[in-house]
């Protein structure tokens, strides 16, 4: 399978589940409304219930994959932070380096007179 192809299944997949979600709260909607008014009926009081618990599972999906996202984005974040500090460090040492040299240049111009 190439790339091309796992990037429209997943498109395909997020829009199926767009679709599905949307049908859903668009049923809601008029369960609700039924509520509301007194009118539902035990089947429609079931779909609604099922309906409600498929929003929150989908919610609480998307909780725990937002909190495994921002893990990961502070692991990554204290990643940066250290390699600029390592380059702090090696920017720091190379200047250290390079002023030893330019004091030890005038002695080896003098040794070779």
């Amino acid at each position: 399978m190439n790339a091309r192809t796992r990037i429209d299944s997943r498109r395909g997949r997020r829009e199926q589940r767009k679709v599905e979600r949307d049908t859903r709260r668009a049923r809601l909607r008029v369960l609700l409304s039924r509520a509301d008014r007194g009118v539902l009926t035990p089947e429609e009081s079931a779909l609604l219930r099922g309906d409600i618990e498929a929003e929150i599972a989908e919610g609480d999906t998307h909780r725990r994959s937002a909190g495994g996202q921002q893990a990961a984005a502070m692991r990554l974040h204290k990643r940066i932070e250290a390699a600029e500090q390592c380059l702090v460090e090696t920017e720091a040492e190379r200047d250290r380096y390079a002023a030893a040299a330019e004091a030890l240049h005038p002695h080896a111009v003098e040794g070779r007179r």
